[in-house]
């Protein structure tokens, strides 16, 4: 590869043709690659005013870099360039999620008079300081958060533990235990506040815009939840609401429909504010995974139960408090049995909902499981008459017919839910211009195993953007453009709703998206 100068101001960088502008940057110590160069975070932005750059990428292309203004992680060099810096862009913060800057900006807050503030049709006296703002995902196992100056800029970004482990690993055992005692609902809003309320204090701020699932968000408001326990499960209010927590502002996130949460809302205004082609596919996956279609002017949503399979509802499944195998892979054969290889976090003692998707559809690959699951050659038997697949037998660490069943269950509950949002939109899988892999199980998931058991549709690689938390750009767009919050029925007014039990064949489409192959 032949050399090439990178003239940054009075400065010239040596690289080598095809290079990674922004690694060369980095390594010189001009810039920051504050989400390790994922093409994420938008705050490598350079100007190229001379030379020959590869073209943008799919990342760049969503957030509407395309040229001269780029992203320096995502631009190889082919030749001799010059490039001019945006000032201020190189932040000290890490971020790891995707930042969405909005095409409009009318804040959520306004300043109006001394200590009283404009916060979306109402005047508010703060008696609190309000130079930050607390961007809250309250998600089931982890709530992760994003602190803001009043442009928008992100200040700190970090994740601690949900504190209600002990009240169940997921929103419908803790809605029954809300339901089953009152002081275990009070208790649970309690933790939840409380810690809200520690993390707005570490970092002073001021107001606080919360999302979570329509199960975490109520408990949080202390809302009443029989509206979510039983049919047609809706949330207890829709809007946006309106509360205090310790002198400070909360407001929460507009709960969509049924257990589409305000979690599902964010997700949805962070892609409406991307420069994506319609019609494409938001898939936010979990152990309840929130889907929506949006075809020109119209969106198609849904929610799908899918169940424990993807963190623990397996022999030996683990969730990432607890650390396990989060990338596995059959490396040979010997005698007809495969050789796994894997990488863990924490401990071996368990296995996580990514690392099974790839052991399955690796498993298929190599014809030891057939399309319906089942074990047809290579596996053992232990006590009990159990069929099993080890992927390291000195710590009795293995997949069984059980598992594999349980996961086709999970994987059919998402499958079957894109099946029937996109026949209710007249869109196939050839049409999908784009399709968003969002959440960090999502954000893990190898796409060629997921694609090849059905879980995300098969398109062209490139037309597919696995982009981690969209909660938080999400809530950062709202607050920076008013008019998600305030125009939130308007909005909704407009969205396709549908109910998944409901669809009078829904069953034997489920039934037949249990084959694992491809959507």
């Amino acid at each position: 590869m032949s050399e090439v100068n990178i003239v940054v101001g009075n400065r010239v960088l040596r690289g080598v043709s095809g290079g990674n502008l922004g690694e060369i940057l980095a390594k010189n110590g001009v810039i920051a690659l504050p989400c390790g160069g994922r093409g994420l975070c938008g705050l490598c932005r350079v100007v190229v005013k001379k030379g020959s750059t590869s073209p943008p990428s799919k990342y760049e292309r969503a957030l509407g870099y395309t040229g001269p203004v780029r992203l320096a992680c995502q631009t190889r060099v082919l030749s001799d360039v010059e490039v001019e810096l945006f000032p201020g862009l190189a932040k000290p913060v890490r971020i790891n999620t995707v930042v969405v800057n909005p095409r409009r900006v009318e804040p959520v807050v306004t300043k109006v008079g001394p200590g009283l503030f404009r916060v979306l049709d109402r005047v508010v006296e703060l008696t609190t300081d309000l130079q930050r703002a607390l961007l809250v995902d309250l998600g089931t196992t982890k709530t992760a958060y994003q602190v803001v100056d009043l442009e928008g800029d992100v200040l700190a970004e970090d994740s601690v533990f949900t504190p209600l482990q002990d009240y169940g690993a997921d929103i419908i055992t803790r809605l029954t235990k809300a339901l089953e005692d009152k002081r275990y609902m009070d208790d649970m809003t309690t933790r939840l506040r409380g810690l809200v309320s520690e993390i707005a204090d570490k970092h002073n701020a001021g107001l606080v815009l919360l999302a979570g699932n329509s199960v975490m968000e109520s408990i949080f408001f202390g809302l009443e939840l029989d509206s979510l326990a039983e049919y047609p499960y809706q949330p207890p209010t829709r809007g946006p609401i309106l509360d205090s927590l310790g002198g400070r502002l909360v407001l929460g996130f507009p709960m969509l429909h049924g257990y589409l949460g305000g979690d599902a809302y964010a997700d949805l205004v962070a892609t409406l504010e991307l420069r994506l082609e319609t019609p494409y596919l938001l898939i936010d996956i979990g152990t309840n995974t929130e889907i929506f279609l949006v075809k020109g002017e119209v969106v198609y949503g849904t929610s799908t139960p899918s169940g424990p399979a993807f963190e623990t509802g397996v022999s030996r499944g683990s969730t990432i408090v607890q650390g396990g195998v989060y990338e596995a892979r059959i490396d040979r054969l010997e005698n007809g049995r495969p050789v796994f290889s894997y990488k863990y976090l924490v401990s071996t003692s368990g296995i996580l909902g990514p690392a099974l998707v790839s052991i399955v559809a690796d498993l298929r690959r190599h014809g030891l499981v057939d399309e319906n699951g089942k074990f047809t050659t290579g596996y053992a038997t232990i006590e009990g008459g159990l069929k099993v697949f080890y992927i390291d037998p000195s710590k009795d660490l293995y997949v069984s017919q059980l598992d594999v069943r349980n996961l086709q269950k999970a994987v059919a509950a998402v499958k079957s839910g894109i099946r029937i949002l996109m026949r209710e939109a007249g869109v196939s899988s050839s049409d999908l211009r784009q399709v968003v892999v969002a959440g960090n199980f999502g954000a893990a998931l190898d796409l060629e195993d997921a694609m090849a058991i059905g879980l995300v549709p098969q398109v062209d690689r490139e037309r597919v953007l696995v982009v981690g938390n969209l909660v938080l750009p999400g809530l950062r767009v709202a607050f920076l453009d008013r008019e998600y919050l305030v125009d939130f029925r308007e909005i909704a007014g407009k969205m396709v709703f549908v109910e998944l039990p409901k669809v009078a064949d829904y069953m034997n489409v489920w039934i037949d998206s249990l084959r694992l192959s491809p959507l």
